[in-house]
Order: C-alpha cells, then sequence, then structure tokens
C-alpha cells in the first residue's frame, strides 16, 4: 500500500512550551504515520533566538554565520521528535530536498528543520511539499487566523476563514499585523502561489485539531495559492 504524504510545519513556539505540550505532538505524529507518510519542518523557537542574540553580543555581524546558528537549532528541535517516533522516523534531519526524496520511500517519518541560509522554515516547508508532490500544507502557527488587522490592538478585526496569498501579502506590506504573522514570509508565499499549494494555519497550541482539517473543516485560516 502506498501512503498519502502529509506536510507539517510546526512553530518553534511549540518546543518553548515544554514536554505538555510536545507529547500531544508525539502522540499525533506518532497516530498520522499509522495511515500518512510524514514529512515535518521545525522552527528554532526561543533557543534559536537565544543563541543568535549571544552570537551577536560576542560581535559575530554575518549573517550568514548568524542563519547556520539558527539552522542548527532548528535541527536539533527536528532530531527530538526523530528520537520520540520509536524507530517509525528516518533517523537524522534531512538537510536537502534530494535527501528528502531519496529517504522517502523508505522512511515514514522524515523531519527537517532549515536547509540553508537566508532561507526560513516556511519556505523549507513550502518546497519540501512541492518537492513531494503535496497539495496542502499543514502550518501549526503562533496564530491561528490572519486577521484584517492586529487583534490586540483593534477591538473590531476580523479573522479570515480564507484568504489569497496574494492578500495577505498586500496585508503584510502595511505592516498592520503582530510580528507572529513575519512567520509566514513572502518567499514563502510566492513559492506557494507559484507551486499550487494551499497553506492550512493550525494554532500551535492546538495540533489535535489537525484531524479537523483533514476530515474537511476549517480550524483556522486556509492561504490560497492565488
Amino acid at each position: 500500500m502506498v501512503l498519502n504524504t502529509l506536510v507539517l510545519k510546526i512553530t518553534g513556539k511549540a518546543f518553548d512550551e515544554g514536554p505538555w505540550l510536545l507529547e500531544k505532538y508525539v502522540s499525533i505524529l506518532k497516530t498520522l504515520s499509522e495511515k500518512y507518510k510524514l514529512v515535518v519542518i521545525t522552527g528554532g523557537g526561543r533557543l534559536a533566538r537565544h543563541y543568535i542574540d549571544m552570537a551577536r553580543n560576542i560581535g559575530v555581524v554575518s549573517n550568514y554565520w548568524l542563519d547556520l546558528i539558527g539552522i542548527d537549532v532548528s535541527r536539533l528541535n527536528a532530531l527530538l521528535l526523530i528520537a520520540s517516533m520509536e524507530g517509525r522516523a528516518y533517523p537524522k534531519p534531512y538537510e536537502s530536498l534530494s535527501e528528502l526524496l531519496s529517504a522517502l520511500p523508505y522512511s515514514n517519518v522524515l523531519v527537517a528543520g532549515g536547509l540553508i541560509p537566508g532561507q526560513s522554515t516556511a519556505s523549507v516547508a513550502v518546497q519540501s511539499a512541492e518537492a513531494v508532490g503535496a497539495r496542502v500544507l499543514y502550518y501549526f502557527s503562533a496564530i491561528g487566523y490572519v486577521y484584517d488587522k492586529d487583534p490586540v490592538k483593534h477591538v473590531d478585526a476580523q479573522p479570515f476563514k480564507e484568504i489569497t496569498a496574494t492578500r495577505l501579502k498586500e496585508i503584510l506590506a502595511q505592516k498592520q499585523l503582530p510580528g507572529e504573522y513575519a512567520l509566514i514570509d513572502d518567499k514563502a508565499l510566492d513559492m506557494a502561489v507559484r507551486s499550487g499549494i494551499e497553506i492550512r494555519l493550525i494554532f500551535f497550541k492546538h495540533p489535535e485539531k489537525i484531524f479537523e482539517s483533514l476530515n474537511g473543516l476549517n480550524p483556522g485560516t486556509r492561504i490560497l495559492p492565488e
């Protein structure tokens, strides 16, 4: 039996919350891996920011080196998930799309952090989805919905159940939204449009809602590739 492939992006914030939340993710990934092949991309979270800030404080100014530090921390988060999969996962974070494609026929779970300097893990997730032929990216994000403006500052802010990637780029350019929205950067949105990949946001503290999404419901915002 050939399993369908799901591509999941997990914000680094999930790794900042402690074991209670990671245990949820591990349980969900194990359950999903019984029915699907999984490609999972992890962010770096607070630990990556800590090391990048420390590097800056000791005089590192090159974005190349700062990016490499962030990539290695995101791979540490990836390795944490790999270790929890009890043999279901490819035994190291994949470091290129060619490695992903080579390992995919032999592993039910493949996990990565960052791939190359200058590229966000959101972009890695979209490219990974493109590489394996997935049409949807399930994004466990710091936000559950895209709003028309900052909901913290504006009580009348309205959430979108659906929005096009092009419209979201316009909203981001107006800088009316909280910093968390920067987790979905322009490059990732451009690649999603190019590849026809829909991004489905799921609030990262409720990873179980992926089952709602898989059953045709919409627990967050759907970002359409238009």
